[in-house]
């Protein structure tokens, strides 16, 4: 099974809690990064990448669209690598 690194993985927990079947917002922040819609969490860019290529995540258009888990996703979390 595939190891994803502390903040990639927190990244994907992060989604899936939030996520209630609506999808979350992530709006710009400088330097790259983007931020949580009402909270203070803020992650790179980069961090998305794994997520998207391993499909767990579906970003829609990667600017102003919604995240949201998939199954693919979820089944990783409930027994992916810690």
């Amino acid at each position: 099974m595939t190891k994803l690194s502390r903040g990639v993985r927190t990244l994907l927990q992060t989604i899936a809690d939030q996520d209630d079947g609506h999808a979350v917002l992530f709006h710009h922040a400088p330097r790259g990064r983007w931020r949580l819609d009402g909270t203070q969490y803020t992650v790179n860019d980069r961090t998305f990448h794994p997520l998207d290529a391993l499909g767990f995540v579906d970003i829609g258009d990667g600017r102003t669209d919604r995240v949201k888990v998939t199954a693919a996703g979820r089944a990783y979390l409930a027994g992916g690598t810690q």
